[in-house]
This record gives C-alpha cells, structure tokens and sequence, in this order.
C-alpha cells in the first residue's frame, strides 16, 4: 500500500496522458459521452496507461472508475468511540470529555486485568504500557475511578465491583 500511489504519478507524468485524462474528467463531468472512435495509436495508448493505473476504465465503454486517488492519502473513515483516541493499540491522545476518558479508562482496564482475575501490581503496569505511555499514572487514574481494586497490601489488583467514572 505504501507505493500504490507510484503507478498513478508514473502515468500522470507524462503529458499526452495527463491531457487524455483531463479529456475524460472533463467529458465525464459534463455528462457528455467521451469517444473511443477516431483516436490516434498516442491517445490510445495513453488510454491505456491511465487504465492500467486505475485512472480510467475502457471495458464498456470510456468511464472513470470510483476515486482513485483518495485510498493513496491514507485516509480512513472517521474513526468512532475510543478509536479516536487509540493508534496502533496505544493510547494516542487523552479525551477532554468526562465520558469519553471514562469509556478509554474502561478499555484500558479491560487490557490489564481479566474478569474473575488477580493480578501482581508489576503485571498490572506491565500490561498497562503495553497501552500507554505512564502506565503508572494510569493505573492510579483506573484505581480512581474505580475500575481496578487494590488489596490492602498492594499485592494484587482486580477489575473493579464499583466503577466512579
């Protein structure tokens, strides 16, 4: 995916090709039918280097296909609940919204402890920066909110009877 955009440049370097592409987007957008007969062997040529590039599709008659060339930005679909906050597994960003840092809280604790599970403060930090950068501090955060339970001796943790957030 990285270099799927080189085709599509590649082909667009050329002039020919850029001017028979303008053709069709221009012929495209108006509505009026763009006319295979009566090209040269360079235009039809350029044709089909846009085609092989997924500029253009010939099959059926002269079309453009979808967009080609939003998917090369990268682009996702607008990301949704914690995902907005979350890259790659790892907490990116801390939410402003009380009910959004309750719902990333409620994630992250879900990564450190195993329902019915205990486990030793340093597996608890362990598995906590797997997902963010101060695990500490957000084992603190889950402990305030109520989303993991500290024995009295700090042995263990467990996910919390009484979330606060």
């Amino acid at each position: 995916m990285t270099d799927a955009w080189r085709p599509i440049v590649a082909t667009l370097a050329d002039e020919a090709r850029r001017l028979a592409w303008a053709r069709v987007v221009t012929g495209a957008a108006d509505g009026s039918p763009v006319a295979l007969a009566g090209l040269t062997t360079r235009e039809r040529r350029a044709l089909e280097a846009l085609e092989r590039a997924g500029l253009v599709t010939l099959r059926g008659g002269l079309a453009l296909p979808a967009d080609p060339l939003t998917p090369l930005l990268g682009h996702r679909p607008a990301a949704s609940g914690i995902e907005r906050f979350v890259h790659q597994g790892r907490i990116a960003a801390w939410p402003k919204r009380p009910s959004d840092r309750a719902a990333l809280l409620a994630w992250a604790a879900e990564r450190a402890v195993a329902p019915g599970a205990a486990v030793s403060e340093r597996e608890v930090t362990e598995r906590l920066a797997a997902v963010a950068d101060d695990p500490v501090g957000l084992r603190r955060d889950l402990v305030d909110a109520g989303l993991l339970e500290r024995q009295p001796d700090g042995s263990a943790y467990r996910l919390g009877q009484h979330p606060r957030v």
